[in-house]
């Protein structure tokens, strides 16, 4: 059993590196939707300033777009991409049900139709669709303990 992975695409090294950098750092889009089960959602969009924070905003002709609030650290990293085209990764298991949240944050909150619940035993897919993008969440069953 090696200690490092070896990602390629096409006979092309795509990344070489351990299983849980590949997974927090992937270095390109066929990485982040290749490693994790299920892989990483995507969504096209911008990035936009909301006060002393960045938003991302979902490129969405057909809806409401999906706007995630970015956290300080992230707002700061991203600073060079502000109002530039951009691809945001978030992993299934990153995206929460607020009805189970004490206190869901507003700007990290969007209304979503669930267009299929596969229970899986310890967790749920959520399949949702904001519109422009489908995509999976990975949560706790109902009635679960935390």
């Amino acid at each position: 059993m090696g200690d490092r992975i070896c990602v390629m695409k096409d006979g092309n090294v795509m990344q070489v590196a351990e299983p849980l950098t590949l997974y927090n750092h992937p270095e390109n889009l066929f990485v982040a939707g290749f490693i994790g089960s299920p892989p990483m959602n995507l969504f096209r969009g911008t990035l936009r300033r909301a006060g002393s924070r960045l938003d991302f905003v979902e490129a969405n002709d057909r809806g409401a777009p999906l706007t995630i609030a970015l956290n300080e650290r992230l707002s700061r990293q991203a600073q060079a991409y502000l109002d530039r085209p951009v691809v945001f990764g978030l992993r299934p298991e990153d995206v929460q049900d607020s009805l189970t949240l004490a206190e869901p944050d507003p700007a990290r909150t969007a209304e979503l139709k669930i267009e299929v619940a596969e229970p899986m035993g310890a967790e749920t897919y959520l399949h949702l669709d904001t519109g422009a993008t489908p995509f999976i969440a990975r949560v706790r069953p109902p009635g679960a303990s935390k």
